[in-house]
């Protein structure tokens, strides 16, 4: 049975995200068999309204203003009203600010949502004004949904929002299209010098600065260490902290050096060039963690927070260690402890891919959708 999927999110690629990169890599692989369509924003002026890019069709809403990491866009809105009619489901990925009033632009019957992870943003009167809509929002598309994709049950468990719709939880966990590149043999060089190593968005929530402060702790054990720091710090929605990590922490650039944004290929051989993968995020922002994955499949041990949803990819593979979150002497020492027992650590690619990968995500999301047309023929 070949479907019209309707995938709706605010940001896609070439946005790269833990979320983007989800939709992105679902969006492709169900384009195998389905006729998939995104909706999302012309964050840039200079993107292609439409076009399609690896079988699926892309269509890109015009902008009025941004918000900081959001957006006001009334294209979006007529957009998605004219492609949802079609559709046989409809697949918002949330957080959403919009998402309450677009989930009933549609029919509940055909509705699936994918919820990414609660909204987390620092203290402020307003901050917590904007946490308390988005809540609302999610909570309302919620009721009508048929079903709730979750990261993990782990994760959903300690959600704000998530714990009353329990009936309509569906795990699966999310997944990267990047995956694929670890599929082939590489050779690990041989040097004197340990490199561990983050990549992600220059961000608050990613926890850069505890890791930095645990980074002179790790060298005074390991003298050859050095530490690799990989993400964009110029184009990040909302902004980079990268100025004010300078300001407040800094770094010595003997052995920590920001890489930022790399190329595919770049990024590929940065991942086989690691000892050591950290992610040492401090809050619910970060849900699972995609990245653990590729550092995995590129047969780098991880160290982790321990945080909801986060602390499953370790704990399914053993392929690593966690740390509380934001501390700094924890982190510093499982960092040394799995670096001086790393082998103890590696697991082979296919085991991971077997857990974690692309197919086993959107064979998942088939058996959903098919459940779902089914209920809704018989309702």
């Amino acid at each position: 049975m070949r479907l019209k999927i309707l995938i709706v999110l605010n940001y896609y690629y070439p946005y790269i995200s833990g979320l983007s990169e989800c939709a992105k890599s679902l969006a492709e692989e169900l384009a195998k068999e389905h006729d998939v369509t995104v909706l999302t924003a012309k964050h840039e002026k200079n993107l292609l309204g439409f076009e399609i890019i690896n079988g699926v069709k892309i269509e890109r809403a015009d902008l009025l203003f941004k918000i900081s990491k959001g957006y006001i866009s009334l294209d979006f809105l007529s957009k998605f009203y004219k492609h949802q009619k079609n559709a046989d489901i409809v697949n918002l990925h949330l957080p959403m600010a919009e998402a309450a009033f677009i989930s009933h632009l549609t029919s509940k019957e055909k509705l699936i949502l994918t919820y990414q992870c609660d909204v987390n943003l620092p203290r402020s009167m307003a901050n917590s004004i904007i946490v308390n809509l988005m809540d609302k929002s999610s909570r309302s598309s919620f009721k009508r949904a048929r079903g709730i994709v979750v990261s993990s049950y782990d994760y959903a468990r300690s959600s704000r929002v998530l714990p009353k719709f329990k009936d309509k939880w569906l795990e699966i966990h999310p997944t990267s299209s990047f995956y694929k590149e670890f599929n082939s043999s590489h050779n690990r060089s041989q040097r004197e010098e340990i490199y561990v190593g983050f990549c992600g968005r220059i961000v608050e929530e990613k926890g850069i600065d505890i890791l930095l402060q645990a980074a002179p702790i790790v060298k005074k054990a390991l003298p050859n260490v050095r530490f690799l720091i990989a993400g964009d710090f110029n184009n990040v929605a909302g902004g980079s902290i990268y100025e004010s990590l300078k300001l407040k922490i800094g770094w010595d650039e003997s052995y920590v050096e920001f890489l930022g944004r790399l190329s595919t290929q770049q990024l590929i051989d940065f991942y086989y060039s690691l000892d050591l993968f950290v992610l040492p995020s401090t809050n619910s922002l970060e849900a699972f963690g995609m990245v653990q994955i590729e550092a995995m499949l590129a047969g780098v041990p991880v160290v982790a927070s321990h945080l909801p949803g986060v602390r499953e990819i370790t704990r399914r593979t053993g392929m690593g260690e966690t740390a509380n979150p934001k501390d700094v002497e924890q982190l510093a020492e499982v960092i040394i402890k799995v670096l001086k027992d790393r082998d103890h650590y590696i697991k082979e690619k296919s085991f991971i891919n077997e857990i974690f990968g692309v197919e086993s995500a959107a064979a998942k999301y088939n058996v959903c959708f098919k459940e779902v047309l089914n209920l809704k023929a018989k309702t």
